[in-house]
């Protein structure tokens, strides 16, 4: 709006200030208006611009493919979990049934867990008892696999080795004193003295 056009209308000089300083305002209102709209335009295209970028990194990815491979991936760990839990129960098994073994008195653990099953012990809610009672009832019938070793152990002396005579060695002689001493050595050697 111009001041000449409201002249032209017969407006008093006072009325036109009032209105053109109303018009400046309202003017004025717009222009911070459609600066802070040009602004926010502005940070909304570097967005958008941002978002395209990121986006483009996906250009040509089977989306599908990926779910499969993290589906495939969270059942590997699943399963890795799974053995390892596994692996752990089996050895604190084995090391129950040794050490039950062991506070039995057992002679050959390799025969009793032979005659044990193991199978049984292993899925048993309560292995602890169940071994125990195991290997008690095992001791009852095969007692021959448990207690302390065998005391009669034979040992075997060693026969004494004559040589007779006088020794020619090294182009000399041997007395038959040193004979007696050589076969005392021999015979101690052999006992482990």
């Amino acid at each position: 709006m111009e001041r000449k056009f409201l002249e032209e209308l017969g407006l008093d000089k006072e009325a036109i200030d009032k209105i053109m300083g109303q018009h400046g305002k309202d003017i004025e209102a717009h222009k911070t208006s459609a600066e802070t709209a040009a602004k926010d335009r502005d940070t909304y295209k570097g967005q958008l611009d941002d978002v395209s970028k990121k986006l483009k990194a996906f250009d040509g990815v089977d989306i599908e493919a990926l779910r499969g491979e993290v589906t495939t991936l969270r059942q590997d760990i699943s399963t890795k979990e799974i053995d390892f839990q596994k692996q752990l129960a089996d050895r604190d098994f084995q090391a129950l049934l040794t050490d039950g073994i062991t506070a039995a008195k057992g002679k050959s653990p390799k025969a009793i867990m032979a005659l044990l099953d193991i199978e049984a012990l292993r899925a048993s809610k309560n292995q602890k008892n169940d071994t125990a009672a195991a290997l008690r009832a095992l001791a009852e019938s095969d007692a021959y696999l448990f207690g302390e070793p065998d005391k009669h152990t034979t040992t075997t002396t060693p026969a004494k080795v004559s040589t007779g005579g006088t020794h020619t060695e090294n182009g000399g002689t041997m007395p038959p004193s040193t004979n007696a001493q050589m076969n005392a050595l021999i015979t101690g050697k052999l006992r482990g003295e």
